[in-house]
């Protein structure tokens, strides 16, 4: 799973469905893909890990966010569907990966700003997952420090990261009103017009959903 992780944390991969569905997000089984794989050629790496992510695909896509726990700057555990009310981009990251903290630290902030008409009317929140090889209070004050750039920000665990299929930092889920993930971008893009192109995708899919 960190293999597939940090593959797909150099790669953008975008995802977008249509189809409604009240069926909640259903984990991703990892550990059956590489039940008693000792060694794979590139060409057999290459074949799995697209198994993999027609799995998650169709386990995350069109699919309701679940009823997850997260912890507010506060320590206070509160749910995140209450957070969830209007249309609303879901970034995720984890306290390690370079690519995520860049995503959340500078990029993402600077695109809201330039974005800011264009985002009008959709929260943004932001996730940081407590791993279980953090350090105590490394995941909460590394959110602190974010403050300045995201009105809500909150922490969640891992075991309620991977109950979202969030294995890969940095990812962004799209979720329209009904709290359903219309469009996900894995991994961190290179190009700052390739980056708001993407943003743009997501927030168009959210007003035709919101449209219907």
């Amino acid at each position: 799973m960190k293999k597939l992780a940090r593959v797909l944390a150099i790669v953008l991969v975008t995802f977008a469905s249509c189809n409604r569905t009240s069926n909640y997000i259903i984990p991703v089984d990892y550990e059956k893909y590489y039940e008693g794989v000792t060694s794979l050629t590139e060409k057999e790496s290459r074949a799995l890990d697209s198994k993999i992510m027609m799995d998650w695909y169709n386990n995350t896509m069109g699919r309701e966010i679940p009823d997850i726990n997260v912890k507010d700057l506060n320590g206070e555990t509160v749910k995140l569907k209450n957070w969830l009310k209007r249309e609303t981009i879901l970034v995720f990251t984890d306290t390690h990966c370079g690519f995520g903290k860049e995503e959340v630290e500078k990029e993402l902030p600077s695109i809201i700003s330039n974005m800011k008409d264009e985002l009008e009317g959709i929260d943004i929140l932001c996730l940081i997952e407590d791993a279980e090889d953090s350090e105590p209070n490394e995941a909460l004050d590394y959110a602190k420090s974010l403050q300045g750039s995201y009105n809500n920000i909150f922490i969640i665990d891992q075991k309620d990261a991977l109950r979202m299929n969030l294995t890969g930092s940095p990812t962004k889920f799209y979720i329209d009103k009904d709290q359903v993930v219309r469009l996900f971008h894995m991994g961190f893009a290179m190009n700052q017009d390739q980056r708001e192109e993407s943003i743009r995708q997501g927030i168009s899919l959210m007003k035709k959903e919101k449209q219907k």
